[in-house]
């Protein structure tokens, strides 16, 4: 995902429109409209006022910019968005929940494996009927 979208995307998660954000920064609609369509790029200042506005590290705007790696998973982008938005608490509670579901999903795989794959005995009981 490039920067501009980020930035759209982090903007319309706040519930800014362009004008808020155009006041809030010192800037104009025009010129960040600009930068969201990946027209122009911002300068280092603008960006720091807009993570500013938007009350994100530069890091996790280049985060979000960087999770789309060309793959646009708008799943995944949505959730690292809403991740960096978070209290640092509830972070930690994701990650728990995450790791959980992650333990979820291996222990049934393997249930279902154990469950699918007859045992040699089975297999012999029924090559004699």
């Amino acid at each position: 995902m490039s920067l501009g979208h980020a930035l759209r995307q982090l903007r319309q998660q706040k519930g800014l429109t362009l004008a808020e954000l155009a006041e809030q920064t010192d800037s104009y609609v025009g010129n960040l409209s600009r930068i969201e369509r990946d027209i122009a790029k911002p300068s280092l200042d603008l960006l720091y006022r807009i993570s500013h506005a938007l009350n994100f590290s530069m890091s996790d705007i280049f985060s979000v910019s960087e999770s789309g790696g060309g793959h646009h998973d708008s799943q995944q982008v949505a959730l690292n968005t809403i991740f960096i938005s978070l209290l640092q608490e509830d972070r930690d509670l994701l990650l728990e929940f995450a790791h959980l579901l992650q333990k979820r999903s291996t222990d049934s795989a393997a249930l279902l494996a154990a469950t699918a794959t007859p045992s040699s005995k089975d297999a012999d009981d029924n090559y004699a009927t």
